[in-house]
């Protein structure tokens, strides 16, 4: 009696998942229904009866197929949106039925279609000869180079960390690699690109990548790995800008220059990120303190010493460093 007390009960194994033979599966309910009617298919009955009708559907199945070669993926029915003008954001069922919508005239009432911002270009046809005007889609202008966007741009790619592709084992060393590219990319091809026309706007750009990169440094979860020496065009960048930006510098900037310098070499030196950079020599050079001048204590004014001469008879040997002197005296006879 005592021993059925003392008897652990056995848990209950929880149900294993089904497995999903296609995508219609891993949609809901209403999902399935909007996908039925975009399509001109009838959205009455299960789920199940829905999800046959998509499937025997020649527009809508391809759409379904998974982990075969036949199957579309995200990027693929991107494609498809761009083709047809329409937008490439969101989630893989907002494009499906973006698509179904377009092809068949189906868009709700009251809403209107997500099209991809286009221009008219006027084209002639090769084969008619004739002028035809066609939507082109937009190139967006590229954002002009600012310090404000530099420090948000990596302080969202260092908190973008909890993201699924860097929560691996070995994805998780790939996130600080990613940041240092993103950094040194800041440097090469905003900032120094900037020296000749705008120098300050250079040092600001550069300031704010780095005081960024020291402000959310403790959010890297794994920082000390650099795959691709990002962090020796960081450090040759920040020795570049220096040299050109140096001469328009108070004495003020000078030191707030090298302390943002130092306040990163500091940072990265426990992980052994600034071992093999030459930062400490660029903030010197900024101070002025890296042996260029030579201070007037540091100068031997004294002339050289005068080369001794050497007496008749006499021969010199050197013995280390120091030239001694000896004098080879005549035995005693005269001639």
């Amino acid at each position: 009696m005592f021993g059925y007390f003392g008897m652990r009960r056995k848990k209950a194994s929880k149900p294993k998942k089904k497995h999903k033979n296609n995508w219609f599966e891993r949609l809901s309910l209403d999902q399935n229904k909007q996908l039925c009617k975009a399509a001109k298919l009838r959205h009455g009955g299960t789920k199940k009866d829905l999800i046959e009708r998509l499937l025997d559907n020649e527009q809508t199945s391809q759409y379904g197929l998974e982990g075969n070669f036949f199957s579309l993926n995200v990027e693929s029915i991107k494609q498809l949106c761009r083709a047809r003008n329409l937008q490439v954001s969101e989630q893989k069922f907002d494009l499906v039925l973006r698509i179904l919508h377009c092809d068949n005239g189906t868009t709700p009432e009251g809403t209107t279609l997500k099209r991809a911002a286009t221009q008219i270009v006027s084209q002639v046809d090769a084969a008619t000869g004739q002028v035809v005007e066609k939507h082109v889609p937009k190139k967006r202008k590229k954002a002009a180079p600012s310090a404000s966007r530099a420090y948000s741009r990596v302080q969202k790619k260092i908190e973008a960390v909890t993201q699924k592709k860097y929560q691996s084992h070995w994805g998780s060393k790939t996130h600080s690699c990613d940041v240092y590219e993103l950094v040194a990319n800041l440097l090469t091809s905003e900032a120094i690109p900037n020296l000749t026309k705008d120098p300050r706007l250079a040092l600001d750009i550069a300031k704010a990548a780095i005081t960024s990169l020291t402000d959310n440094f403790n959010t890297i979860q794994r920082p000390g790995y650099d795959d691709n020496g990002d962090l020796g065009t960081i450090d040759s960048s920040l020795r570049t800008i220096a040299e050109k930006v140096k001469p328009l510098l108070s004495e003020e900037e000078k030191e707030e220059f090298a302390g943002w310098i130092e306040e990163w070499d500091s940072i990265g030196e426990p992980y052994g990120l600034t071992m093999d950079t030459d930062l400490l020599q660029t903030v010197a050079f900024i101070r002025g303190n890296d042996g260029s001048q030579k201070s007037e204590e540091g100068i031997d004014e004294r002339k050289p010493a005068a080369k001794p001469t050497k007496p008749d008879g006499g021969q010199e040997k050197s013995h280390g460093n120091n030239l001694i002197k000896e004098n080879v005296k005549n035995d005693g006879t005269t001639h």
